[in-house]
């Protein structure tokens, strides 16, 4: 004779029902971060679209990501439990780490990441567009090498000043003045303060008046070798990449044919 199932306790049902709740707090907690992320980049993409029409504003756009892409692979990879990429128009995108860097060479590598990844990609979208006779791509890529090597500016907050810190701090001083130099070249009041925040910075890392980033341990000298080899020669690569690309915008256009 089969026995007849026991009723579940009043406890085991509570404690289902309590998993199934944190299960689901959990999942809509993930759901709004992706809608938060999301966000900020369909409103950058909105925002870009408005200046520079929708096509060419969503492949910008795509190359920040792929950007900030290349600082959340090297961060996952040194396990410094990165979040998802955050979007403000005219400024760019972040992505803030949980974890500190255990070493300044590791700091510089993540860093780096964004700008070479970018930079890259942008490179090939370029010569891509040169082969199919796009405008668009070809001034999306020539946006895109300009605005990873704006990121190799030796200068906290941009990419170089992490990279540089790691190699020679005193090289944050003439960074922060190729920032006011940018600001002036670019017209651009955002460079002025961001300028401004540079000087300060540069200021703090040699009165003693560092962050806690700033006090993790330094680069061996093999460290700094290959960091100053690997970031003189994609700042040296995407510079020369960008004036090619100007010139060839500049032939591209219809009243510079013959």
């Amino acid at each position: 004779m089969e026995q007849e199932p026991k009723p579940k306790s009043k406890n085991s049902i509570l404690g289902g029902l309590a998993v199934l709740g944190i299960a689901f707090m959990k999942f809509k907690l993930f759901i709004f971060m992706m809608l938060k992320q999301g966000l900020s980049m369909f409103i950058m993409i909105g925002v870009y679209a408005m200046f520079f029409g929708p096509i060419y504003a969503l492949i910008v756009v795509a190359l920040i990501l792929i950007h900030e892409s290349g600082h959340y692979i090297f961060m996952k990879f040194f396990g410094l439990d990165p979040k998802l990429p955050v979007f403000i128009p005219f400024f760019g995108a972040f992505v803030a780490m949980e974890k500190l860097p255990p070493d300044q060479a590791v700091d510089a590598w993540v860093s780096l990441a964004g700008p070479l990844v970018g930079g890259v990609t942008s490179v090939i979208l370029f010569f891509f567009g040169v082969q199919q006779g796009n405008g668009i791509m070809m001034a999306a890529g020539s946006t895109g090498c300009f605005f990873n090597l704006l990121q190799l500016i030796p200068a906290k907050p941009f990419d170089g000043g992490f990279v540089i810190n790691a190699i020679a701090k005193w090289v944050l001083i003439p960074g922060a003045a190729m920032v006011f130099l940018a600001a002036y070249l670019l017209e651009s009041p955002l460079f002025f303060i961001l300028g401004i925040f540079s000087a300060f910075s540069a200021y703090r890392s040699f009165t003693g008046q560092v962050s806690e980033r700033d006090l993790i341990k330094p680069a061996t000298g093999l460290e700094k070798v290959m960091i100053g080899v690997a970031y003189f020669t994609l700042a040296g690569a995407l510079g020369y990449i960008y004036y090619l690309s100007s010139d060839a915008l500049v032939s591209f256009l219809p009243a510079n044919k013959t």
